[in-house]
């Protein structure tokens, strides 16, 4: 079972310059827990989790904010090709909820999470 094959092919992205609380309402109505940033260039230079920024707010609600300030990195990526056990390893040894994607270029296709990791385990304990 590799990446590509449960992958979400066209996640919300947002850019490192979005303001804090536009980013929080995107998530908030989308549902979303992760969300890879990317620069001008569309370069993933950041993954944003809805648990920084819940903490964030607690500390600087007065405070503009970009994105940028509270994302994580440098960022932990897989490519689509790799094994769901790899992705697995990753997400646990970083302590992190989604990857995101990168071909060969190092072009975003696509992000991992542990919903989609969650849903490779059902399809193989149904089997």
């Amino acid at each position: 079972m590799q990446v590509e094959n449960y992958m979400s092919r066209t996640p919300v992205t947002l850019r490192d310059d979005t303001v804090y609380w536009k980013a929080f309402d995107i998530m908030q109505e989308k549902d979303l827990h992760h969300i890879p940033v990317v620069n001008e260039s569309s370069k993933v230079v950041g993954m944003l989790a809805r648990r920084d920024m819940q903490i964030a707010a607690q500390h600087f609600k007065e405070l503009p904010m970009e994105v940028s300030e509270v994302m994580h990195s440098p960022i932990v990526t897989i490519s689509p090709d790799e094994p769901l056990s790899e992705a697995a390893r990753q997400m646990i040894k970083n302590r992190i909820g989604g990857l995101p994607v990168l071909d060969a270029d190092s072009q975003m296709v696509g992000i991992l999470t542990e919903t989609d990791l969650l849903r490779a385990l059902i399809d193989q304990l149904d089997r």
